[in-house]
């Protein structure tokens, strides 16, 4: 129900445009779609999904989500995987991952945050979340990305300021 709420108010909203509201949805199908059925000790939080994908992808306008489906920054380094090279190093030793849907995207940024030994940080604040209080909050949650983005904990405040933003739609 909190999500059928958020995307009534954010797509009612004048902050952001059709293409936004659009991006959302997409976004958020995907991760309500893959995450149907999940337990919660598997799951993250729709708001910090969004965050986390409009800020990688600026809205679903980068180039790197309008050619390759990439709405999360993922990286590759293996050379046989389909990917794009950032335009101002294009002899990169890693490449942007190609996706064939943007759900294919947010199924591997899911997999990625519940499998990869640099995110055993933010499991472990959800369990403990879950433990204390039943529930996952994606402010709180955020904190366990610091090894996301060689911004480190200035792409934290970022992140959580993105949520700040997509809840006060809902209040």
């Amino acid at each position: 129900m909190r999500f059928f709420l958020l995307f009534f108010l954010l797509y009612s909203s004048n902050i952001f445009s059709s293409s936004n509201s659009e991006f959302i949805d997409l976004i958020s199908n995907c991760s309500n779609k893959i995450q149907k059925t999940y337990a919660l000790d598997k799951s993250i939080p729709l708001e910090l999904v969004l965050a986390q994908a409009i800020i990688e992808s600026n809205w679903g306008k980068s180039r790197f989500a309008i050619e390759g489906n990439n709405f999360f920054g993922m990286r590759t380094w293996n050379s046989d995987e389909p990917q794009l090279k950032p335009l101002k190093n294009k002899n990169a030793k890693f490449g942007l991952k190609v996706y064939e849907t943007p759900c294919a995207s947010v199924q591997d940024y899911l997999i990625n945050l519940n499998n990869s030994e640099k995110y055993q940080n933010l499991r472990n604040i959800r369990d403990l979340e879950i433990k204390l209080w039943g529930k996952i909050d994606p402010k709180v949650l955020a904190k366990g990305l610091v090894n996301y983005s060689e911004e480190k904990n200035k792409y934290i405040k970022k992140v959580i300021k993105k949520i700040e933003i997509l809840q006060s739609q809902i209040n």
